[in-house]
């Protein structure tokens, strides 16, 4: 029998990985840590609704059916004929002359060099492979609508923000009007503090137009028209954002869906070149029939006829198309392998920089909100200065900027803190349960 065994490709790893087999559900955290209710019934409601979730689906049914219809073609197959014929000349007035036949065949493969079982095996190895995209498809989803969640919140944060910001400047513009009829400054700090106003103005109409757009993006993810909102948090997540486990083993790689069905196409090309293979020897294909024909119904079936056959196909004799058919399997096989690996080896690097930039993250965090202290300080020193004449508003507009623009960075961060869980958690493979 030809079977070649299969072996996985040899792959180095960093030297920093941990080394050792998959022990449990391990995962680089769990996702019930983001203690959002919502957020958990919005992705479930996506899982259940989106159209690509539904087409994966779809594709792993199809995969099913193919090697069940391999399963049939590869079994005794079975046939059955029955007729009745009846003849009458016109020019007398004998009566009609009847007559019918029956017949039952069977046909079956010797499977003597193991193409059939390796037929078979393409086809299950197939249907692991549209599982494992149906659950790529499903980690693809579940990163794309988390970020869609928190990008809501992110702008909608931004958009109340900057309304409280726009009635502080509309605030800032009646002192400045007010000190301006009273004398004591010139009309540049008035045409400072409405130009002021109108560009934050413009941010929020930006803002809002950002806002539109997400929503749309919602109405995409869950496969329904535009404008039924479903889901709007207010701000970002507040509270503690999940720890990434440490030491998780490198052999967590090969759960990842899109590298498990990488493999299991590198065992379909594999076991392609066995069947390229078995194709040089002889085919033997056992008949049988039995059947008759007869003037009488009743006799026909009492007086059938059988018979058995063999067929021999030699197809050795085409030994040059043969040959060529094997190189290219084998190729397609090498081929597969070499993409395997390169998968691999763009999965640790997107991992080493997904947990890179989320150390970077952290550290930012901390400086942020050491700039955000600052420049509070900052605003209500050069407030205090303006009303007592000291500086002209531009120092205080300034300063308010830099205070809304240190906002904005923290806030922005919060955001990439909550994206870069959700690439870590994809990079990973996620987990057996979730999603």
């Amino acid at each position: 029998m030809l079977k070649s065994d299969y072996r996985a490709p040899e792959v180095n790893y960093p030297i920093n990985w941990t080394k050792g087999d998959v022990d449990g559900n391990t995962s680089p955290f769990d996702w019930e840590e983001f203690n959002d209710p919502n957020l958990d019934n919005w992705l479930h409601l996506v899982m259940t609704s989106n159209n690509d979730i539904a087409i994966a689906a779809l594709r792993i049914h199809r995969a099913q059916l193919d090697a069940e219809r391999t399963g049939i073609t590869n079994t005794p197959a079975l046939k059955a004929a029955l007729s009745m014929d009846g003849k009458k000349q016109l020019n007398n007035s004998s009566g009609w002359a009847k007559s019918g036949s029956a017949s039952l065949g069977t046909s079956y493969e010797l499977d003597l060099w193991g193409k059939i079982a390796r037929q078979r095996d393409v086809a299950e190895w197939a249907v692991h492979a549209s599982e494992e995209d149906f659950r790529s498809a499903r980690l693809m989803l579940l990163s794309e609508a988390s970020n869609n969640y928190w990008r809501i919140g992110f702008v909608n944060q931004q958009i109340t923000t900057l309304q409280q910001s726009i009635d502080y400047a509309k605030e800032t513009l009646r002192l400045a009007e007010v000190r301006y009829r009273a004398g004591n400054i010139s009309s540049l700090d008035v045409i400072d503090a409405q130009q002021n106003l109108l560009t934050q103005e413009n941010q929020l109409t930006g803002l809002q137009r950002e806002h539109s757009q997400l929503l749309n993006q919602q109405a995409v993810l869950l496969g329904t028209v535009p404008g039924c909102q479903i889901v709007e948090p207010t701000t970002l997540p507040k509270g503690s954002l999940p720890k990434v486990n440490a030491n998780i083993p490198a052999s967590i790689l090969m759960r990842r869906p899109d590298i498990s069905a990488k493999e299991w196409q590198l065992r379909e090309a594999l076991a392609t070149v066995d069947i390229k293979r078995s194709e040089y020897y002889p085919t033997f294909n056992l008949t049988g029939a039995l059947g008759t024909s007869s003037a009488s119904l009743l006799a026909l079936l009492h007086n059938p006829v059988g018979s058995v056959g063999a067929n021999l196909t030699l197809p050795f004799l085409e030994w040059r198309q043969r040959d060529i058919e094997v190189k290219i399997a084998r190729n397609d096989y090498e081929q597969r392998m070499l993409e395997f690996k390169q998968l691999l080896y763009k999965a640790m690097s997107s991992i080493e920089d997904a947990l890179s930039f989320r150390n970077q993250l952290l550290l930012q965090e901390t400086r942020l909100r050491e700039e955000l202290e600052l420049a509070r300080k900052s605003e209500w020193l050069n407030e205090v200065r303006y009303r007592h004449g000291a500086v002209r508003i531009s120092f205080w507009l300034d300063a308010q900027e830099k205070r809304r623009q240190a906002e904005l960075r923290l806030d922005e961060n919060r955001f990439n803190q909550l994206q870069n869980l959700a690439k870590i958690y994809l990079e990973f493979g996620g987990a057996s349960t979730f999603p």
